[in-house]
């Protein structure tokens, strides 16, 4: 199983779910360290109920489409802590697009540039902000409020870099 769909199984030992209020739950909790698209957790839910690690109940509702509530089985349990325990890769190769558009800079203007330094660090912000607003939230969930605080020293040296870019680019 990938690194998503443990993700997606994680997120519902947290409790029953609808694919939707999976991904408002791993907007909250996990996106600004592992974005996961709605889509992907849609596509990962039914692989969960036929490896039998999640169940699946129809609810039928007034004035809103049905929807489908899956529950994280003793199975899915077992499988997530055999994953937990057994997982030893710290790798990381993280994406930056904006890397990518750096790299290249000859081929471009540097207003356009540094309006993208702009738009970064808007977004870095707005992440700080949240999982600053998480770090509280997880005051009694030693693993999660380490997710927190190594999130905000990310955004933190990012914000520190942004400085450095917009130096060398003016």
């Amino acid at each position: 199983m990938s690194v998503g769909g443990y993700l997606v199984l994680g997120l519902l030992l947290d409790g029953p779910a609808s694919g939707y209020e999976l991904g408002a739950r791993a907007s909250r909790a996990v996106a600004y360290f592992w974005p996961i698209t709605r889509s992907h957790i849609y596509a990962e839910l039914p692989k969960l109920v036929d490896r039998g690690h999640a169940t699946v109940q129809h609810v039928v509702q007034e004035a809103v489409p049905d929807k489908r509530v899956y529950t994280a089985t003793d199975a899915g349990l077992h499988a997530f802590r055999g994953w937990l325990d057994g997982f030893n890769t710290v790798s990381e190769r993280a994406r930056q697009p904006l890397q990518i558009q750096l790299h290249f800079a000859q081929h471009t203007s540097t207003e356009h540039l540094l309006g993208q330094l702009d738009q970064w660090e808007a977004e870095l912000r707005s992440t700080l902000e949240l999982c600053k607003e998480l770090l509280a939230e997880y005051a009694d969930h030693t693993g999660r409020s380490l997710t927190a605080r190594f999130a905000i020293n990310r955004v933190e040296a990012d914000l520190t870099w942004i400085g450095e870019a917009r130096a060398a680019l003016s």
